[in-house]
């Protein structure tokens, strides 16, 4: 019996730039941050595609007012492809996370406290 593909779904995603992102995948990994300061929650998913992309999922909010993006990455060995749906650019790995936290819209001063758990997940999900 297979059961590679059990947890497969079917993910549709829509972000402020008018894009909309559909793939086969699952969901890896979710977090929650809320900043005291503004009243802002973030929520993080990131996804696994059954084509070997990482999806992340950003909505981020205060009261009724909602920002939703996406960012499609596919990882290589020395850089990576981030795109918006919109845009696409090539950051060098280890930028990866510096721009992960800067699209996020995380404190740079809470980006080092929150780094070593994205790169565990980003590994995990590389299968590595």
């Amino acid at each position: 019996m297979d059961t590679t593909h059990s947890f497969v779904e079917k993910v549709v995603l829509r972000s402020d730039n008018g894009s909309q992102l559909q793939f086969q995948g699952k969901m890896f990994a979710e977090s929650s941050y809320f900043d005291e300061q503004t009243a802002r929650l973030t929520r993080i998913r990131l996804y696994v595609a059954d084509n070997g992309r990482h999806v992340y999922s950003i909505v981020s909010g205060s009261g009724e007012k909602k920002n939703r993006r996406h960012y499609e990455v596919l990882p290589g060995r020395d850089s990576c492809r981030i795109s918006d749906g919109v845009q696409t650019l090539t950051v060098p790995t280890d930028m990866l996370f510096a721009s992960v936290f800067g699209l996020c819209g995380i404190d740079p001063a809470r980006a080092e406290e929150l780094r070593p758990s994205f790169e565990e997940n980003l590994r995990l999900a590389a299968g590595e």
